[in-house]
């Protein structure tokens, strides 16, 4: 990959790949070291060395799944609004942590990743229309959120009913 494109979840998964055979080296040295009454004491530093390639690995996975989100709603066939929702309750997302939760009473959604920090990704169910004619096309909970916000202007199912 040229330093000046974008890396893909595929960048990604490599360097997950490139973890993995980087923690197994350092599993097998740590074996090979415990092998010898010599050298035992010299390998306990290995097993925390291990574990962070573990977390590693696990960090490279969630940025994978966020870019391949972002990524996917720049084809236009999922919602783009650049945050997301609870598909069910609208915008009642609260995420600490790289967590996502609903907080919507008797809501028990929640998401391991940072869902509102990230492009939507919902289907595509309305076009929401401003009143000075603007409009784009949204999920069924972000046009519901719109009708909440939105003065002067129009939410219409995409089978053209309005709502």
């Amino acid at each position: 990959m040229a330093s000046d494109q974008e890396p893909t979840p595929a960048d990604l998964r490599t360097l997950m790949a490139d973890a993995d055979a980087l923690q197994e080296r350092i599993r097998d040295v740590e074996r090979r070291l415990r092998a010898s009454e010599e050298t035992r004491h010299t390998a306990f530093r290995l097993d925390d060395a291990a574990g962070q390639i573990t977390r590693v690995h696990e960090d490279l996975a969630n940025t994978a799944s966020e870019l391949a989100r972002v990524r996917a709603v720049r084809d236009g066939s999922v919602c783009a609004v650049p945050w997301g929702v609870c598909p069910d309750h609208g915008n009642t997302l609260r995420s600490s942590g790289g967590r996502s939760q609903c907080t919507h009473s008797g809501c028990a959604r929640s998401w391991n990743y940072d869902r509102l920090g990230v492009p939507c990704g919902e289907p595509l169910t309305h076009k929401v229309t401003d009143a000075s004619g603007g409009s784009f096309l949204a999920c069924k909970a972000h046009a519901m959120d719109a009708t909440e916000r939105l003065i002067g202007g129009t939410i219409s199912s995409l089978d053209n009913t309005e709502t």
